[in-house]
């Protein structure tokens, strides 16, 4: 007979809390701690800094937090709640630091300072010290809830990023590679725009097509124009599916649709031999130039 285990089940820990304030409304919180400090009695009231001034404000707060009193006819709790709100501003002011020191660091490595030069700045006694504070200092930055405050995360956040970098630029070469057919299917899809069902996305993403068809003069301007024509076919087709109906009216959209449609999912459609020229005056697709031999030219 199989005994059940004594222990109970490992539960999921939970989430963890944010790690960082971010950015918060300092101005609205030392307006508050300013008010409790009226609040309480605080003797160099009227010195208090100025919003802006966030240290100031702090050391201020700090240096007459032990004379300040609680009023007998006030609900709140003046000390407590201004020793929450500096505690907060502490924070905030801490995070800025470190990304500012952060940010110090990185400036000079880009000068060419070397790591050595760093060490009385950031209170270490060697090169390798100062290059794992600055790591860890990277981190902090970009870590998640849950993560430590080490090195690897940094370095793991940067391959993530480079990564991310790579994949974004192989994509802006293939749609940019696929530009020229984007552009002959954009001019067919403007021909017979009178016979699609467009939405207002869809709309919008033939405004762009048409305003810039002509316009795409470097390699990120062609990429995103074929993006611009995938997202047209998204529209329609999801336009349709939602209102069960056909995406088209006339037989020129539907092949029209048809093209853009297997050029979005496909990498070469083929492109009809003739297309008529349109009542707007717009080019029509030349028949493909044929070879010795009978084979389509490129």
């Amino acid at each position: 007979m199989v005994r059940k285990s004594s222990k109970a089940a490992a539960k999921p820990r939970p989430k963890r809390p944010p790690i960082r304030l971010g950015e918060i409304k300092t101005g609205r919180i030392v307006n508050r701690l300013r008010e409790l400090h009226e609040l309480g009695g605080d003797p160099a009231y009227e010195r208090f800094p100025a919003s802006e001034e966030l240290f100031l404000v702090l050391d201020h707060a700090q240096t007459w937090a032990g004379k300040l009193k609680q009023p007998k006819d006030s609900l709140v709790n003046v000390v407590g709640e201004a020793a929450v709100l500096r505690a907060k501003l502490w924070q905030y002011l801490r995070e800025q630091a470190d990304a500012g020191q952060l940010k110090a660091i990185e400036d000079g490595r880009a000068a060419g300072v070397p790591w050595d030069h760093f060490t009385e700045a950031l209170c270490v006694t060697s090169k390798q010290g100062a290059y794992q504070k600055a790591r860890r200092l990277k981190a902090e930055q970009v870590r998640e809830p849950g993560d430590r405050r080490t090195p690897e995360v940094a370095r793991e956040h940067e391959d993530r990023a480079a990564a991310e970098e790579r994949a974004e630029r192989a994509l802006l070469l293939v749609q940019e590679r696929r530009f020229p057919v984007a552009r002959q299917i954009g001019r067919l899809l403007l021909d017979h725009r009178d016979g699609i069902v467009l939405d207002s996305w869809a709309k919008y993403w033939l405004g762009e097509i048409a305003e810039t068809i002509d316009d795409r003069d470097d390699p990120i301007k062609r990429a995103r124009f074929t993006g611009w024509v995938e997202s047209f076919v998204r529209a329609v087709h999801g336009h349709a599916r939602q209102r069960n109906q056909p995406s088209t009216t006339t037989e020129e959209a539907r092949r029209a649709l048809a093209l853009a449609t297997e050029f979005t999912f496909q990498e070469r459609p083929k492109i009809p031999e003739q297309v008529p020229r349109s009542q707007s005056g717009n080019s029509a697709l030349r028949e493909p130039r044929r070879t010795r031999g009978g084979r389509t030219a490129r």
